[in-house]
């Protein structure tokens, strides 16, 4: 019984710290999204038109330097584990809610 509790503990605390840094990888990166659309000037040739110059910039640095793009990569990588590491976060979580729930009935 003892050692159910422990466990159910560490797990909690296992949980709470995935969702905490899933959290700060996730509003570490907002600033780099925020940078990217403040760079499209949109307000002066309208929105299509800015999308589709970000498009072709973004298809020219693809074919002719792909070196180019790999913190666009790391970018995309970082969220991925940041938002699995919340996700995985949630599921200790739930397993202790879940538990805790049937032994209470």
């Amino acid at each position: 019984m003892t050692h159910a509790i422990a466990t159910r503990t560490h797990k909690t605390h296992i949980g709470l710290a995935l969702i905490a840094l899933g959290t700060v990888m996730i509003f570490a990166n907002v600033t780099v999204v925020a940078n990217f659309f403040s760079g499209i000037d949109a307000q002066t040739i309208g929105a299509p038109a800015a999308a589709a110059l970000a498009f072709l910039d973004f298809a020219r640095n693809a074919v002719f330097d792909p070196g180019a793009l790999l913190p666009f990569a790391a970018g995309i990588l970082i969220l991925f584990l940041a938002f699995a590491g919340v996700l995985s976060g949630l599921l200790l979580l739930r397993d202790r809610a879940r538990t805790s729930t049937v032994e209470n009935a």
